[in-house]
């Protein structure tokens, strides 16, 4: 740089002298790209700019130092009452007390509360078996069956009844003790209608067709016994002294027979058996007044008289009571099927044939009388 204003001096300097200047010359070759500048001075500062986007969240700070502690507050209003908590566990006993001055007895106090059930006790020996209980009132009537193939002619009123039963709608009614509606004892006729008195009612007890019902007499009174009586129940004794036999029977004599009850056939004998716990019959042996002397005791008439029951057996004697009043014996035969053990002395009764000893009585009573009472049960 410094060379070039040297040449520019000398140029101005020789110009003074010369002629005038030339025209001038032609454009030079652009020279070179120089070298870089000094820098220059610092310009004033511009305009702030638009501010940038927000960057990304920096990573947590490390945690400060616990500040001091503040000031306690005020204290706040008291809450509700919380639900009471479970009991606690059971506390030791306490130690015993001293013994206390003895005082006056103060009046009883109310009956403490019921104790904590107990432990279970070791098991008893078993009882002895307790009787038959009483038979409950008939249940309801079952379900109608399925119909049955017919069955050969029968009476008018028999087939006549059967329609009317199948026309109906099936109802259940309580049995009235009635020919056409007949209960199965005068016990369970009771348990129904407590209201009735005593008399005489029919009875189905096997509780089938109720065209072999059983007139029967019903004593509500002593309990709600029924009774059949027998056909002939006036009969008299009498025998001829030259016979040899030992006893003398009533169905051996001339037109003697067992004993009959009317309209009780061998299966409603066996169902009056099978709803009942208790059978009985009384029999009254009479003879003249002037034939009192003899059965002077009630043992003796016991001896005297024999006793045929139903299953064929003579009926022994602890099942008889035997009583006397005056020419009057009294023999009331009583068994009880209530146990399984003497369920067959049900089948004793009713009596059917009633014998004498005839070398007791021979010599001094021809013939005696005798009243037979009614077959009952309970």
């Amino acid at each position: 740089m410094k060379d070039f204003w040297v040449d520019q001096d000398l140029e101005d300097d020789l110009g003074k002298t010369q002629g005038l200047s030339g025209l001038d010359g032609l454009l030079g070759v652009e020279g070179n790209e120089g070298d870089p500048g000094d820098n220059g001075f610092i310009g004033a500062p511009g305009k702030p700019g638009r501010p940038g986007k927000m960057g990304k969240p920096g990573s947590p700070g490390i945690r400060g130092n616990t500040g001091t502690p503040g000031f306690k507050g005020k204290a706040g209003r008291k809450g509700k009452q919380g639900p009471p908590g479970p009991t606690g566990p059971k506390g030791l006993p306490g130690l015993r007390g001293e013994k206390g001055e003895s005082a006056v007895t103060g009046p009883k106090g109310n009956p403490g509360l019921q104790g904590l059930k107990g432990r279970k006790g070791h098991k008893g020996k078993r009882g002895s078996v307790g009787q038959k209980g009483m038979k409950g009132v008939e249940g309801r009537r079952g379900p109608k069956g399925v119909k049955g193939k017919r069955g050969p002619p029968q009476p008018r009123s028999v087939s006549r009844r059967w329609s009317e039963v199948e026309e109906t709608e099936e109802s259940f009614s309580w049995p009235q003790g009635t020919k056409d509606d007949p209960a199965t004892s005068c016990y369970e006729l009771g348990l129904i209608h407590p209201h009735l008195n005593d008399g005489y009612f029919y009875m189905d007890p096997n509780q089938g067709c109720p065209y072999d019902a059983v007139k029967v007499f019903c004593n509500f009174t002593a309990g709600g016994t029924t009774c059949i009586e027998p056909l002939q129940s006036q009969i008299k004794l009498c025998w001829e002294s030259e016979k040899k036999t030992s006893v003398q029977w009533f169905s051996q004599q001339p037109n003697g027979s067992k004993f009959e009850y009317p309209g009780l056939d061998v299966v409603q004998l066996r169902f009056l058996r099978l709803h009942s716990h208790t059978s009985f019959q009384r029999m009254t042996i009479g003879c003249t007044a002037n034939q009192s002397s003899t059965a002077e005791t009630p043992n003796s008439a016991n001896r005297m008289f024999h006793v045929l029951g139903d299953s064929g057996n003579e009926i022994i004697s602890h099942l008889a009571i035997v009583s006397k009043k005056g020419c009057e014996v009294e023999v009331v035969v009583m068994v009880r099927g209530s146990t399984e053990l003497h369920r067959g002395d049900m089948e004793l009764l009713p009596v059917r044939d009633l014998g004498v000893e005839i070398k007791s009585l021979c010599p001094i009573i021809p013939e005696v009388t005798v009243v037979l009472g009614p077959l009952c049960f309970l």
